[in-house]
This record gives structure tokens, sequence and C-alpha cells, in this order.
């Protein structure tokens, strides 16, 4: 078993236990990916130490103890390394340094003070005389305006004679009603996609342990707000903490509740649903 990985700075990282522990036991990166089921592109960042590029902290977890198991590592000693690293790291903030009295201060002397509002004076004065000559042009300039043209009333129409005969109303020829169309046939949809999609909501924190299809069991140390999916072809395996804080829906199905918080509970769940609880 490989304890320990020397990097650049020296120091031990999860990443480097990791790569240190695969090359030790001559497996290749496309091996580990079949036989854990952790994509690839994950594991180049686990080793990597490039953290921030997996989905959520609850992916990062269940990944090294997949990975550390299959490796021969602890895998709550990884874990207990990743969240280490997650913690900042505290800034002291320099204290400022108290004016010296003997240094010289410059106090703006009060001609620059008057200087940039004398400025702006003289540009207010110059702007209204030259706006004020401008208005003068144009009226001089504006030309002469004719005479407004008394209108001529206009003789009143004559009013034509009203009639009381009413002419015969003409019945308008009846249209022949079209028959309505019939509704075109519904189109079939189309068949389900293959496989089942678990997605667990996390309500309260929890730990999973759970099995896709029987292959390797992945563990998980949920938090609250995690929103975690999984997809299978046949059926999953739960093992769960905290039965009542999870809330699952399969295939976009709301599932019932796998029971109260705090309990633990293991639930088998195929295509149809809850096979076993």
């Amino acid at each position: 078993m490989v304890e320990s990985a020397t990097v650049e700075s020296g120091k031990e990282t999860v990443g480097g236990l990791l790569s240190a522990a695969r090359q030790a036991r001559e497996v290749t990166l496309d091996e580990v990916a079949r036989a854990t089921r952790i994509g690839k592109i994950y594991l180049i960042s686990l080793e990597a130490d490039a953290f921030d590029k997996l989905p959520s902290p609850a992916y990062v977890k269940g990944f090294l103890r997949v990975y550390a198991a299959y490796l021969g590592l602890d895998p709550d000693r990884l874990v207990a390394m990743y969240e280490t690293s997650l913690k900042p790291a505290v800034a002291v903030a320099d204290e400022p340094r108290p004016a010296d009295p003997r240094e010289p201060r410059t106090i703006g002397t009060p001609r620059n003070r008057w200087t940039i509002p004398l400025v702006l004076l003289v540009l207010v004065f110059f702007s209204a005389y030259l706006f004020r000559d401008r208005d003068e042009e144009r009226v001089r300039k504006a030309p002469a305006v004719a005479p407004a043209v008394r209108p001529v009333p206009l003789p009143t129409p004559v009013q034509p004679r009203v009639s009381s005969a009413v002419a015969p109303a003409v019945s308008a020829p009846a249209q022949a009603t079209e028959p309505a169309a019939q509704p075109a046939d519904a189109a079939t949809p189309a068949p389900a996609a293959s496989g089942v999609v678990l997605r667990l909501k996390v309500n309260q924190d929890c730990w999973l342990n759970i099995t896709i299809d029987g292959a390797v069991s992945q563990q998980y140390d949920l938090k609250a707000g995690d929103l975690i999916e999984w997809k299978g072809e046949r059926f999953f395996s739960l093992d769960l903490g905290n039965a009542g804080g999870v809330e699952a829906e399969l295939n976009g199905k709301a599932l019932p509740s796998f029971g109260a918080a705090g309990q633990t509970a293991h639930v088998l769940l195929n295509a149809e649903g809850v096979e076993e609880q």
C-alpha cells in the first residue's frame, strides 16, 4: 500500500497519493474508469488536485472514497485531506501606520482652491452670451407671418326627405354547411429511453451507499442542499443513514418517502419504482 507521495512543493496532496498508488499498481486510467465507473476526466482532475472541475463537493468525496478503496488507500484519510484543503488561509490585515507628526503635509493654497470655480463661472457667462446672440440672429432672419384668412361660412346642406316605406328585406341564400374537419390522429408517443435515472435532493445531512446494476458500491457524505443524479441500466440499491432527509425521483416521477428522519433504510429500486424496502 502506498502511504505518501511528494509533489513539487514538498507537501503530500490527495492527487499525489492517488497518482502514486495507481502507478505502483501499474494500472491505467482507462482500467480504473472501467472498474470504478468514474469518468476518466474526473480521475484526471482528482490526480491533479483540480477539484473545482468536478460538479460538487459531494461528488468529490464520493469519488475519493471509491478511488481510494480501489487503490487500497484509506478513504477517510483522503476525504479529511480534501476537507482541510477547502479551508481558506486567514490573511493577517496590515495595521494602519500612524501618521508621523514630523512629516510635512501639503496644504493647498487659497489661490489653487478658487481657480476651478472661476474658470467654470467664466464658461457659464460665455455660453449665455453666445446663445443670446444666436437667438437674436434667428429672430431677425425669421420670415414674416402672413395674416390669418377669415374662414367663409359654407351653406347648410339640403337634407334628403325621409320616407316611411321600408324596403322588403332580401333573405340571404343559405350557405352550405361543410362538415367539421375530423381531428387528425394523435401522434404515437416516442418510446421511452432505456435505463433508469435516479435523482436525490438532500434536505438534511446524510450518508449514502449506492450500488448501480450490481457494480462497485459508491459511498457519499451528502450535505443539505446537494442535488445529485445517477443513471443505470436496470436497478439501484441504496443504503441511507437518514431516510427522511432526502427526496427521490425515478425517471422524473417522485417517489414516496424512504422513512422517518434519522432512521436508516435499505431500498431497492428498478424501472417500475420501489421493488424492496
